[in-house]
């Protein structure tokens, strides 16, 4: 059994994504017009692709409420390494473009604290999936 029940891991995982697009979209504040359009530029096929993994998450917390527990836990023996992989090859390749734009340092380091937000809640959402 785990320590914390999956609906309130999902309910922290997904408040965390809206208080991290809060902290962020008030940070934007602190950019003149041209770096938001660089940060626009730079990000504009990402977005997209940015909301696969928190559809695979919500996907796969649906399917192992429908599963046995040996099944659930082949899935994640399988989702977690692959899911933490994933966000941590995305946080470096979007780290390095914020490098490169130069941008104020107002606006990274609130990224940087939305971002831990984000990271922070899929843990605890990955912890309330552990015990099956």
């Amino acid at each position: 059994m785990s320590l914390i029940p999956q609906p309130v891991g999902m309910a922290a995982f997904l408040a965390a994504i809206v208080v991290s697009r809060i902290v962020q979209e008030r940070a934007l504040r602190t950019l003149t017009t041209e770096e938001k359009g660089r940060l626009v530029e730079a990000f504009a096929g990402l977005r997209l692709f940015a909301l696969v993994p928190v559809a695979a998450i919500a996907a796969l917390y649906f399917v192992m409420l429908s599963v046995d527990a040996l099944t659930t836990r082949t899935l994640l023996a399988i989702y977690l390494p692959a899911a933490l992989i994933f966000a941590l090859a995305m946080q470096v390749m979007i780290h390095r473009r914020l490098r490169r734009l130069e941008l104020h340092p107002a606006y990274l380091r609130a990224y940087a604290i939305g971002r831990a937000t984000v990271i922070g809640g899929l843990v605890v959402f990955m912890l309330s999936l552990g015990g099956g």
